[in-house]
């Protein structure tokens, strides 16, 4: 049985990790998928540029694209409940070491209609960190640390 994630509890209220991670240069999705392994039990979404951001070519046809043409994943945003914050920052650590440029972490306020829309609360605070202080890093509500 997996533990259920707060993004399915619809009509709430709370507060949920949101985390960014940018990578050093865009990877593959898979090896992007793999460095985010360090952060289990999150909800995932990888963020790529969109190969033809007009959706034309210079004819006006739109473009067809293989596979290996889409461009690499630059960076992610991980979401959930937070459940163990010595785990997290040992994720982060190990993203930091790895492939990630810089991270931003945080507890952050939501609101979530019967619809299941999510309206994520602006941050009250940013601290920048260096990437080495992840032991620093507090989960207190509506504060965003920066990890560069």
């Amino acid at each position: 049985m997996t533990a259920p994630t707060s993004r399915t509890d619809k009509g709430t209220r709370g507060f949920d990790i949101d985390l960014h991670v940018t990578f050093t240069r865009p990877l593959p999705e898979a090896q992007a998928r793999a460095a985010l392994l360090a952060l289990p039990g999150f909800t995932v979404d990888l963020y790529r540029p969109h190969p033809n951001p007009t959706g034309q070519t210079h004819t006006g046809q739109t473009p067809t694209q293989t596979p290996e043409e889409v461009p690499g994943v630059p960076s992610a945003r991980l979401t959930g409940p937070l459940t163990d914050p010595d785990a997290v920052r040992a994720g982060l650590a190990a993203l930091l070491g790895g492939d990630a440029r810089y991270v931003e972490v945080g507890l952050r306020g939501f609101l979530r209609s019967a619809q299941g829309q999510t309206e994520w609360m602006p941050w009250r605070r940013n601290v920048v960190l260096p990437r080495a202080d992840v032991a620093r890093v507090t989960f207190e509500e509506s504060i965003r640390f920066v990890l560069e």
